[in-house]
C-alpha cells in the first residue's frame, strides 16, 4: 500500500509540527439515523504512541511520519490519497483510497 500527501497538506501539517494521520471509524449513537464515516485528525508523536501500545492501532511509517491504521477492518486501495480541504477558517482532512 502506497500513501500519497498532497502539497497543500504537507505545508498545513508542516506548519504545525505534525507528521502524523490517524485514521478511526465516527459512528452516531444518538440519533434516529445511524450514520458510520471515516474520520481523519493529525496526531502527535505522544498520541500517536498511545494509539499504537493501548488501541493496538498499525503504524505504517512513511517519508512523512506514520500513518496509523485501526485494528478493525477496513478496506484500502493500492494508492491511499490524503489532502486539505479549506473552507474559509475551517480545515479538513481528505482521502482517497479507503472505504468502510
Amino acid at each position: 500500500m502506497q500513501f500519497i500527501y498532497e502539497p497543500d497538506l504537507l505545508s498545513y501539517m508542516e506548519e504545525k509540527h505534525l507528521r502524523n494521520i490517524s485514521v478511526e471509524v465516527a459512528s452516531s449513537a444518538h440519533s434516529d439515523f445511524e450514520v458510520t464515516e471515516i474520520y481523519l485528525r493529525l496526531a502527535e508523536d505522544k498520541l500517536a504512541d498511545a494509539l499504537e501500545s493501548k488501541r493496538h492501532y498499525q503504524s505504517r511509517k512513511t517519508d512523512v511520519g506514520r500513518v496509523l491504521l485501526p485494528p478493525y477492518r477496513l478496506k484500502y486501495d493500492e494508492v491511499v490519497t490524503f489532502g486539505l480541504r479549506k473552507y474559509w477558517i475551517f480545515r479538513k482532512l481528505t482521502f482517497r483510497g479507503i472505504h468502510l
